[in-house]
């Protein structure tokens, strides 16, 4: 079965919040791979925990989109203030010599799609376009976590990682079912934390 094709049996969809999917998106030519580690709200924690704790995970789907797309390279963009995930990345970074990070500052909206495609590669995307229409194709870190854990274990998407913050008992990044309603999401900021709750 190709890529695509496990993809979309997997049912992977952007996981970024626009839901595009994804089987639609890596079936495509591109110059350019970018992985959008810089998460634009600013308390949001999922991707850059993710971007540490699955690091090697990470590498490897991107690799694989990389290549599938005939890509020139694979970015990561985030920022620089994440730095156990850019040590992690930079110590298994030369096992790919076509992926790279892209440090970035903290600023804000240093997640938002077209500001991303700019800071990694210095090309506008065109009002209304998307970025493939300048050779760019960019990825959410769980969207490659997913595709991941699809190729590599025949995982179908039936869960998301969820950050619970603001004005609870406590903040907490945790894994949970899909259709879970917000009550009971919220209901999880008195439990565990990524490190002792999140299977990775």
């Amino acid at each position: 079965m190709s890529l695509v094709d496990k993809v979309k049996s997997a049912g992977i969809v952007g996981a970024g919040g626009a839901t595009f999917p994804t089987h639609v998106k890596i079936d495509a030519t591109a110059d350019v791979v970018i992985v959008n580690g810089a998460e634009c709200e600013p308390l949001l924690r999922v991707d850059q925990q993710l971007m540490d704790l699955r690091a090697s995970d990470l590498l490897e789907a991107l690799n694989m989109v990389v290549e599938h797309t005939k890509a020139k390279e694979g970015i990561i963009g985030l920022k620089k203030k994440y730095v156990p995930a850019i040590n992690k990345l930079n110590s298994l970074l030369p096992k790919y010599p076509k992926l790279k990070l892209h440090i970035m500052n903290n600023f804000y909206p240093a997640g938002d799609e077209q500001t991303l495609v700019y800071e990694c590669t210095g090309k506008i995307v065109p009002e209304g376009g998307i970025p493939l229409a300048v050779g760019a194709l960019v990825m959410n870190v769980e969207t490659l976590l997913n595709l991941h854990d699809c190729v590599t274990e025949d995982k179908p998407v039936i869960d998301k990682y969820l950050t619970v913050t603001g004005n609870v008992k406590r903040r907490i990044t945790t894994k949970v079912p899909l259709g879970i309603t917000v009550k009971e999401a919220l209901a999880l900021a008195g439990g565990p934390t990524i490190s002792d709750y999140v299977i990775i």
